[in-house]
């Protein structure tokens, strides 16, 4: 059986590539693999990542 987490990271655009690429790592290492990206809002205000794991 598989699990689902959705997770967002605010865009600023200065550092925040390294921010969610630290979320995502930190996820990653709780056993989450990433399954989609997406930006989302006006002018892409927000990362969305969808994140899966076997439970």
């Amino acid at each position: 059986m598989k699990e689902y987490k959705i997770v967002r990271s605010e865009t600023s655009w200065k550092n925040n590539t390294q921010n969610f690429e630290d979320l995502l790592n930190t996820y990653a290492r709780q056993g989450w693999e990433v399954k989609d990206v997406d930006l989302v809002g006006g002018s892409a205000s927000a990362f969305i990542a969808l994140l899966e794991k076997s439970k």
